[in-house]
């Protein structure tokens, strides 16, 4: 006796609901050969193949449910999110558009249309159809936590925090929107609240993966290194060869656990597509391992397949980076602007120069004085400046003042008595004009490091930032590395001794000398712990989380001429008339 599609359907849901995702769908399947003309079948398929994380799969079945069942919204929101999910987000627009005017539920619609337009890059036009959303069900959850995350892309934190707050107190134990709310709290240095919305995230599913993922940068970031890896092996648990869990792994494993660490990467890179980003994340996570156990040719051949398949998906626009210069130079050609404007506390110490130049490093060192609160890599000097190159005109005592202005109105919450604070963001290099211009008692501490080691060291990171995709590229390195040496001649040329030289190498080899500088140079009292950096509790949210709670030492320094082979692109590109001091081979 044949069963009944009810039965057959109950059977599916209980293995869906159970985490029987493989046995769900191949229920689902057989259903769908048994009972052809029930589209119910088929949209499950495609639910099971989903959840499996193989939504490219999942596409075929929802399109048949569609066809079959053209008015069901369920099934016309698993395709629309299917195609989100594949990066198929114009096929997915053009679907919201037709559905737009047929639909009731106009606020979820627009909702998806916000998702599919945040996914292609165009945050304007999400945050646009995100607030239409909010207009049309001002109780549409799900679209203010949307909302939340564009505009933490965006840069516009504290309005971002409002709608995770207005989010939550319409569904207070949503694990998505609670995670989210970790993220932002950690970047607005509020370690503890993070640290709570991603515990209660996890308390209402343990398993809940961006909850897990988040809460382990958290505590990596925080110092609590056997908790951060401990979280990912719960991650892994779930899911054998997530790739970026094995990389962190792979930087937080016990030395005892190494051999059987390199197995599981490699387990992983033999499942993998040797074009996905994930290959990226294996390639970086085995040249790690290598370079641990001391096989530098090893390790550079890794190091270069995975650069290899980040470039191919992040590629860098070189001629943005020349054009950038040339219109911030331009700003600064007749003389320095520094207009007669008031001195305000706390006073902003600027860490900048080249990515891996030791910026961390000495922000741990600075910020361990007492009166010194350590904001990071704090964005707004970037965000600020490209407004004002859009806008266009001068950079004048009216543009300069208003730059101060935005700026410390965006800063973190710091402790009473703050006498400074530390903006260690590198790429500030470019506007040391601006800055000079808009905080008439700043410090500017610019980091000087050789560049082969600096070049050596970015081209073995991995930087999440779109900004750093040069790093995947050695040739793209290069480029940069001579842009930002006209960037800081120019600034030289034009401040003198407004500008502090800070020597990596001097740095590493005499930390507590060079501590003394920095105390000097920031108008602080030294203290002995500004020699022991790596007794500074604080989160660290950069690169170097892992290298900066090692204790101060010079085994970098030099480094590059172990690698020369494996660097000769970068070693070519650079430029000995930009880099006449450059030390000899």
């Amino acid at each position: 006796m044949a069963p009944h599609p009810q039965t057959v359907s109950e059977k599916i849901m209980t293995q869906l609901n159970a985490g029987q995702f493989k046995g769900a769908f191949k229920t689902a399947k057989a259903a769908t050969r048994q009972f052809p003309k029930e589209p119910y079948f088929y949209n499950l398929a495609g639910l099971a193949q989903a959840q499996m994380g193989d939504e490219r799969a999942a596409i075929p079945f929802f399109r048949q449910a569609l066809k079959m069942a053209p008015g069901n919204r369920d099934v016309q929101n698993n395709l629309v999110q299917a195609l989100i999910s594949t990066g198929q987000n114009a096929r997915a627009l053009s679907l919201l558009e037709k559905l737009l005017p047929k639909r009731p539920d106009t606020s979820h619609v627009l909702y998806l249309s916000g998702m599919a337009r945040m996914r292609s890059g165009d945050y304007p036009g999400a945050l646009a159809d995100l607030d239409k959303a909010v207009a049309e069900d001002p109780r549409n959850a799900a679209a203010l936590n949307l909302r939340g995350v564009v505009r933490q892309e965006m840069k516009q934190e504290q309005e971002a925090l409002t709608d995770y707050e207005a989010s939550l107190a319409i569904e207070p134990n949503a694990p998505d929107t609670l995670s989210n709310l970790s993220l932002l709290l950690g970047q607005l240095h509020r370690e503890e609240d993070a640290l709570a919305a991603s515990e209660k995230a996890l308390a209402i599913n343990p398993n809940h993966f961006a909850a897990l993922e988040g809460y382990a940068i958290l505590l990596n970031q925080m110092g609590r290194r056997q908790e951060a890896l401990a979280t990912h092996e719960r991650i892994l648990a779930l899911f054998p060869h997530h790739a970026e869990s094995l990389f962190e792994v792979s930087h937080l494993h016990a030395a005892e656990d190494h051999d059987a660490t390199l197995a599981r990467v490699d387990a992983a890179i033999a499942k993998v597509s040797k074009s996905s980003p994930d290959m990226g994340f294996l390639a970086f996570a085995r040249a790690s391992l290598l370079q641990q156990a001391g096989d530098i040719d090893g390790s550079d051949l890794w190091y270069r397949k995975g650069n290899d398949v980040f470039a191919r998906h992040r590629p860098f626009a070189k001629d943005l980076a020349i054009a950038e210069k040339d219109d911030i130079l331009s700003l600064f050609a007749g003389g320095p602007p520094l207009p007669d404007g008031q001195a305000q506390e706390p006073v902003p110490i600027f860490i900048l120069g080249l990515p891996r130049s030791g910026t961390t490093l000495t922000e741990q060192m600075i910020s361990s004085h007492p009166d010194v609160y350590g904001a990071g890599e704090l964005a707004t000097a970037g965000r600020l400046a490209h407004a004002h190159l859009d806008a266009g005109g001068p950079f004048d005592a009216d543009a300069a003042a208003r730059f101060a202005q935005d700026y410390r109105a965006a800063l973190p919450a710091m402790p009473e008595g703050t006498r400074a604070f530390v903006d260690k963001m590198p790429s500030n290099y470019r506007l040391v004009g601006m800055l000079l211009a808009a905080f008439p008692n700043c410090v500017i501490l610019h980091m000087r490091r050789d560049p082969r080691d600096v070049g050596l060291s970015m081209w073995r990171t991995y930087f999440s930032s779109p900004a750093m995709s040069f790093t995947f590229d050695q040739a793209a390195i290069a480029l940069q590395i001579n842009l930002y040496r006209d960037y800081m001649d120019h600034w030289k040329a034009m401040f003198g001794a407004r500008i502090s030289d800070v020597d990596y190498a001097d740095l590493v080899t005499n930390p507590e000398g060079g501590s003394k500088m920095l105390a000097e140079a920031c108008g602080l009292s030294w203290v002995e712990d500004m020699a022991l950096p790596e007794r500074n509790r604080r989160a660290v949210r950069t690169a170097s989380v892992n290298q900066v709670r090692q204790g101060v030492h010079t085994r970098s320094v030099g480094g590059w001429r172990d690698h020369r082979d494996a660097l000769s692109e970068l070693l070519t590109g650079i430029d000995p008339a930009r880099w006449p001091d450059l030390p000899p081979d």
